[in-house]
């Protein structure tokens, strides 16, 4: 079963133990599942990071400037994206879970 692309961001945030994670980051742990899809692009990830920072799943928690010199966030759960892993299957609420590609 394949998450939802939403939910996987969520899942890989929560993964990361707590660590905030940059636009690249996130989407290197996408691709092998989401590649090919036409919602899926390193450009249109911040379209997805908005609409879960404005249902207050996640934040932009650290500032950084990118190679190419624009300044962007790294990004966390807030306390409701934690309180939401509970809707995520039972294998992914795990944040240490090592899932097989496609699960």
């Amino acid at each position: 079963m394949k998450l939802p692309l939403r939910f996987k961001i969520l899942y890989i945030l929560h993964k990361s133990g707590g660590k905030p994670l940059t636009t690249k980051e996130i989407y290197d742990g996408l691709v092998s599942d989401y590649q090919g899809e036409g919602q899926f692009n390193l450009e249109s990830m911040e379209q997805h990071f908005l609409s879960l920072k404005a249902t207050a799943i996640i934040e932009g928690c650290e500032a950084y400037i990118d190679e190419t010199g624009e300044a962007r966030y790294k990004y966390c759960l807030t306390e409701e994206g934690r309180k939401r892993i509970k809707y995520l299957p039972p294998a992914y609420q795990d944040g240490g879970a090592d899932l097989a590609k496609g699960a």
